[in-house]
């Protein structure tokens, strides 16, 4: 389960236990744990949830310590 909240007109917060431990474990310096990271927020639902919430290019979307720019 994971909640989104719109924090300002760019910037976006997921909560969840299950996505913020992913971040939180996520070696964002390596390509491939990024990708991992974004293969588990489509595999959550968490992505399309974003999406239809109104997130655009370039949002920050914030998960655990970790803040993400946005890109389709």
């Amino acid at each position: 389960a994971f909640e989104i909240h719109r924090e300002s007109e760019n910037v976006w917060r997921v909560t969840g236990i299950k996505i913020e431990r992913a971040a939180n474990m996520t070696y964002w310096e390596y390509e491939d744990s990024a990708l991992r990271f974004q293969k588990i927020l489509e595999a959550l639902g968490i992505r399309k949830a974003l999406t239809e919430a109104g997130v655009k290019e370039g949002d920050a979307v914030l998960v655990g310590e970790a803040e993400l720019e946005w890109s389709d």
